[in-house]
């Protein structure tokens, strides 16, 4: 709109305007707009243009109105852009280390230190293991037919060593003791000597000493004799029911009588042979496959492992002894 347009409709609503001087009234001023408003203006559209300037600087052959462009209201009253963050809002920096979730992290940091923990239960647990063998439990592997029907080969016993540590072996019990091997042991390298820990930690042999298990048949003072075509064992002149013997008789194997108690490093008697004190006297219950007492004679007490009370394996010969 030109100057003289706009001086036209000044005296068109009654406004003086005979000098680019003379003010505008601002109600006059805002009329002025609405009506000269281009068609196509997006007047109530949510956008609006701001009023023209509050003095109009009428001059001679200048047209001095100006119109501002439009002005998203949204904008001005600081609501978030279609596309964007809020006005004057920057969105946070990410510092280093937080572009993982807190609770991947979290996970993160829990599996490490499971990890970091792991050599310590495995050495708590070993020392835990080699305690309970020293002391308590220890499961032995039965590498013989010696002891048929009662254990066969292949079997695994659990054997307690409490009870010969507060009291003392008794007839009848199944007990498990270690004889050194003949010879002098060889100089094995270390790798071997821990091969030989853990295979004696399970229970295995290990070749520097075999473990026997056999039934104890008498105890130190007792007089006894082993005898007869059908082998009957008397203690103190008292026959010995042996149920257990593989077959339920034996026939054939090494007797005990007074003629050969030297041999078995016991002492003779007018009864029979005598256990000497300390010791316990052992035989297999396979008596005619059987490497016991009647070979390397009575067991000293200070030698016993400990009393063989329950078969762990097979699972269906589960039971005590």
């Amino acid at each position: 709109m030109t100057s003289q347009e706009v001086i036209a409709r000044l005296k068109a609503m009654g406004q003086p305007a005979d000098s680019h001087l003379t003010p505008v009234d601002g109600t006059v001023a805002e009329r002025l707009r609405r009506e000269s408003g281009p068609v196509g203006t997006p007047e109530g559209n949510g956008a609006r243009t701001e009023p023209l300037a509050r003095s109009s600087g009428i001059g001679a052959g200048a047209d001095t109105t100006t119109v501002q462009e439009p002005v998203d209201e949204r904008t001005e009253a600081g609501e978030p852009t279609p596309g964007g963050e809020p006005p004057g809002e920057q969105p946070p920096s990410k510092e280093a280390g937080d572009d993982e979730p807190p609770a991947k992290k979290s996970k993160t940091s829990g599996v490490l230190k499971q990890v970091a923990e792991l050599p310590i239960l495995i050495m708590l647990a070993f020392g835990i293991a080699v305690i309970i063998k020293v002391f308590l439990v220890q499961a032995f592997f039965i590498p013989s037919a010696s002891m048929n029907p009662t254990l066969v080969r292949g079997d695994r016993v659990l054997v307690e060593k409490i009870g010969y540590r507060i009291g003392e072996p008794k007839r009848g019990q199944v007990i498990v003791f270690a004889q050194e091997t003949a010879g002098e042991a060889p100089d094995l390298p270390w790798t071997e000597d821990a091969r030989n820990f853990f295979r004696e930690l399970l229970g295995l042999p290990t070749g520097e000493e075999t473990d026997f298990i056999k039934r104890v048949v008498a105890v130190g003072g007792d007089v006894i004799t082993y005898q007869g075509n059908n082998r009957q064992l008397t203690v103190n002149g008292e026959k010995v029911d042996e149920s257990y013997i593989k077959g339920g008789q034996d026939t054939g194997s090494t007797k005990i009588s007074r003629a050969n108690c030297e041999p078995m490093q016991l002492e003779r008697t007018d009864d029979g042979c005598r256990v000497p004190a300390g010791t316990v006297f052992v035989m297999g219950d396979n008596r005619s496959n059987s490497m016991d007492s009647r070979v390397f004679g009575p067991v000293e007490e200070s030698e016993i492992v400990g009393r063989a009370w329950l078969v762990i394996w097979p699972p269906e010969d589960f039971g005590t002894l």
